[in-house]
């Protein structure tokens, strides 16, 4: 795993807070479906197909078409920024996240009764987009076996680098250190990601007007005091 450097490090794991935020305020609060986890969308729309709940499926497939909008759009906006410049990639893919993530926490606080019914597809799409922004960013950094809006990779190159450090051979001794940093950071991005979630579903629960500006909160943090790349 390359080195990210401590800023773009940092602006992960922040990332992983926006995700799980993201993810169960739609799935507790608009309709249960996801906005960052298109796996579990996929999930839910062959579950609804198979049910014959057409209109839960076509509200799936409408998420997936935003998020799908946000990673073309935050390619195009990142195509001629090279890899390695996280704070260029951040300010121009997760600012352009947090302006979203802003409209969707002023809209859920002063709209918070009609997030349910056709209301709830603009939320939906303002979530949906600025997950895929954030999945087109942190797929331009390049950091292999850490994803924020998909954490089933994350868990599986975090158990796989447990094993392998309890198991390796003398070749790797010199390695055990990376390795190491790598599986404690893996561990923190799906320990955050969770407690993304966690924050979430207590807010919706008890200050169900507060939990639309958690995702925004946590994605403030990202590049914090950069004005520019």
């Amino acid at each position: 795993m390359k080195s990210l450097g401590r800023d773009a490090a940092r602006d992960l794991l922040l990332l992983s807070l926006t995700a799980g935020s993201a993810d169960a305020t739609g799935y507790l609060g608009l309709g249960q479906v996801f906005t960052s986890n298109m796996t579990g969308n996929i999930v839910l729309l062959g579950i609804d197909l198979g049910q014959g709940h057409l209109a839960l499926a076509g509200r799936v497939l409408y998420v997936l078409g935003i998020f799908m909008l946000g990673l073309c759009l935050g390619a195009w906006l990142g195509q001629d920024v090279p890899e390695k410049q996280w704070p260029a990639l951040a300010f121009r893919l997760i600012g352009l996240e947090k302006i979203v993530l802003l409209v969707f926490g002023l809209g859920w606080f002063f709209l918070t009764d009609k997030n349910h019914g056709p209301g709830s597809y603009g939320f939906l799409a303002l979530l949906a987009l600025a997950m895929g922004l954030q999945s087109a960013a942190l797929y331009r950094l390049s950091a292999p076996g850490v994803g924020t809006t998909a954490i089933t990779g994350t868990l599986t190159a975090f158990a796989t680098g447990l094993v392998n450090l309890l198991y390796h051979t003398k070749a790797e001794i010199s390695q055990r250190e990376a390795k190491l940093h790598r599986v404690r950071f893996q561990l923190a991005v799906i320990f955050l990601y969770t407690c993304g979630a966690v924050l979430s579903g207590f807010l919706i629960m008890y200050a169900p007007r507060l939990a639309g500006f958690l995702p925004v909160f946590t994605s403030a943090f990202v590049a914090f005091g950069r004005t520019k790349p």
